[in-house]
């Protein structure tokens, strides 16, 4: 057999093992949390799952997203320690050395293109702008509850898993394989369906695109974090299927084809065209700022 071909398998193979033992440890590591959780606030833990998902009991959220965090970071640093035999944020492409600029470029990139999708949905009739609601405390646990899920899920997908691709693959294929498991990952979500699981398999692009050109996180980071929390406690969509409560309340008005519906934005056919545009504008990014 080809050199080529062993490393491709031996490289399919690391991310298929990492991935099963990765849910089978965070299914195990989530439900006790959810457990003992539960007890610390005096329901049962079936309760404590449907709390969640509301936003009024958006401190549990929290508490329970940071508690998961921890568990999910610490699997993926050992096994990056077992994949190159130490454990390095920089390695995975997290360096906080001169990357403020990338993690504000990607975030403001995240918020010109959900902003322009709200208002092309505005404008076209198919959200209704009910009232504005500010809660100062719920705003800010929002804020990090972002901030930990755009963290996390990129040194997942793109700082450990699309690093190993690389590995075994050229940049272009490892990046389209990442993004399908990118959106795999989001199969369990609610109201997923075959436009949100398009969409998403995009966004594994545009979240990716930078890191093979700049084998940096920050950037996707950034356009991440901003994309879910401008989307969500900002705009008042669903983030990828969950609720939660924005500062604009409004009403989606026709087809969810449009609207995205109880998946959120992300399901919506208009934020199709909006990811094409921020993979062309990170590109222009890279031209325009290259070293």
């Amino acid at each position: 057999m080809p050199i080529s071909k062993i490393l491709w398998l031996k490289t399919i193979a690391k991310v298929f093992v990492f991935l099963v033992l990765f849910l089978i440890i965070v299914g195990i590591g989530q439900s006790f949390v959810a457990s003992v959780l539960a007890k610390v606030f005096r329901v049962s833990t079936s309760q404590f799952y449907e709390l969640i998902q509301m936003p009024a009991h958006h401190e549990k959220q929290l508490i329970f997203e940071v508690s998961n965090a921890v568990i999910e970071v610490i699997i993926i640093l050992l096994f990056q320690k077992f994949n190159s035999g130490k454990i390095s944020l920089k390695r995975m492409g997290f360096s906080l050395k001169n990357k403020g600029i990338e993690f504000l470029s990607g975030a403001i990139l995240g918020i010109f293109l959900i902003s322009i999708g709200f208002v092309i949905l505005k404008m076209m009739g198919f959200v209704r702008v009910i009232s504005l609601e500010f809660n100062p405390i719920i705003f800010v646990s929002y804020l990090f509850f972002f901030l930990i899920v755009a963290f996390t899920e990129e040194l997942l997908a793109r700082g450990l898993i699309l690093n190993i691709l690389l590995e075994g693959f050229n940049e272009y294929v490892s990046l389209s394989i990442s993004a399908f498991i990118f959106a795999g990952l989001h199969l369990m979500n609610n109201y997923i369906d075959f436009i949100p699981f398009l969409n998403l398999i995009l966004a594994g692009y545009l979240l990716g695109v930078f890191y093979i050109l700049r084998h940096s996180i920050m950037f996707p980071i950034g356009l991440h974090f901003t994309w879910n929390f401008f989307q969500g406690p900002v705009f008042g969509f669903e983030v990828s299927g969950h609720n939660v409560k924005g500062i604009i309340q409004h009403q989606l008005v026709g087809s969810q084809i449009f609207t995205g519906g109880s998946f959120g934005f992300e399901g919506s056919m208009i934020a199709f065209p909006m990811m094409l545009l921020g993979i062309f504008f990170i590109y222009k990014y890279h031209k325009t700022f290259e070293i």
